[in-house]
Order: structure tokens, then C-alpha cells, then sequence
């Protein structure tokens, strides 16, 4: 059974969140590994792309304020905004926003779990955060699919597709991909995904 590995960064830990994910979030397809990253602001966004954990994630979820609060030292901007940092350098990694404020339309966020329902926190994270997790694992088998398909076609350098396969596998591969090899890797598999779609 291939695996799914999932990484939970804040920088005070959800208890709720850590129980859904380490306990309770299963996928019939793939096998969970599960880490958390709790995130001292001081470091910096430099140093959790630099994390090993991260680097190898192919599911990131990351509290929407965690590079906001007043003890960030490089730059103050939201998780929807270092989600677009995190595609950039990782494109390959799912990440989910999640948020104990309230929720901006359009921004894929999540809400944290605030009480005040008749739902227990398992329940309100197996109702809002599953479909999202499940979605993310889909669109990584989606590229894993792809890739597999990649690696038969002759006409793209052998090297460039075991960069490809290193980075979904979530192997710390990334470090030696340029941006240049990063555009080329979503052009080759929007060109493939239009083959597909078009088959």
C-alpha cells in the first residue's frame, strides 16, 4: 500500500487536530504517516521550507496566522499567502489553510473547531476537514498516475522524470530542482493531462 505523508504545522498546536490526524483520519486507498511541526515564529518561513519534514510531505496543513503575530522576524504575511510560497518551491505538496477566525470566501480555508455545536470535535473535523484531505490525496494520486505515465514517454530527459518521481515519492529531491526545472515539470504534465483528457 503506497503512503500518504502528512505534516501539521502550528505554533500552538490544535490537541483536536493533532487527535483527527494522528487517531482518527484514515484513507482506504493509502497508507497515513503523520508528523507535527510546531513552529516557533522567530525562525522564520525560511527555515519550515528548509525542514526536512516539510521537504517530504506530500499534505501540508498550517494554520493561517503563523507567520502574522508579533514575534515574526522576516516578513509578516498569512497562511493563504506562504500556501502560495509552499506550491511555488513544492508544487507537487498539497497544502491546507486552516483558521480559528472567520472564514474569507474563496480562500479554501478551514475552520478550526470552536465548541458551541452539538458535534464533538472528531465529528466537526471528520465532517470539514476529511472531504479536504481526501480531495488533496486524490490529486496526488492523480499525479503519481501521471508521472508513472511520464516515465514511459521516451521523448522527456530520464533524469528530469526521476526528479518528478523523488518529489511525489516525497523524497528531499527538490533541493536540486531550479525554477526552470520546476516550469518545465508543470508544463510536461499539463501537456500529458490534456492527452489524457482528451484520450
Amino acid at each position: 500500500m503506497d503512503s500518504i505523508k502528512i505534516v501539521y504545522v502550528d505554533d500552538d498546536l490544535d490537541t483536536n487536530i493533532s487527535r483527527y490526524l494522528m487517531r482518527d483520519y484514515q484513507h482506504v486507498d493509502f497508507k497515513k504517516e503523520y508528523n507535527e511541526i510546531t513552529f516557533n515564529s522567530s525562525d522564520g518561513y525560511d527555515s519550515l521550507i528548509n525542514d526536512k519534514l516539510i521537504k517530504e510531505a506530500n499534505i501540508i496543513l498550517i494554520d493561517s496566522k503563523l507567520f502574522e503575530n508579533d514575534r515574526v522576524t522576516t516578513g509578516k504575511f498569512s497562511g493563504e499567502e506562504f500556501k502560495m510560497i509552499l506550491k511555488k518551491v513544492f508544487p507537487f505538496i498539497e497544502v491546507i489553510v486552516i483558521t480559528q477566525n472567520d472564514i474569507e470566501v474563496d480562500y479554501g480555508i478551514i475552520s478550526k473547531y470552536r465548541g458551541g455545536t452539538h458535534l464533538t470535535p472528531q465529528e466537526y473535523y471528520a465532517i470539514n476537514l476529511k472531504s479536504s484531505l481526501d480531495n488533496a490525496i486524490t490529486n496526488i494520486n492523480i499525479y503519481r498516475n501521471i508521472a508513472n505515465k511520464l516515465r514511459e514517454n521516451e521523448g522527456i530527459d530520464k533524469v528530469l522524470i526521476e526528479k518528478i518521481m523523488n518529489s511525489l515519492d516525497g523524497a528531499s529531491q527538490y533541493d536540486e530542482l531550479t525554477t526552470r526545472d520546476i516550469d518545465n515539470i508543470i508544463l510536461a504534465f499539463k501537456e500529458l493531462q490534456r492527452d489524457i483528457d482528451e484520450e
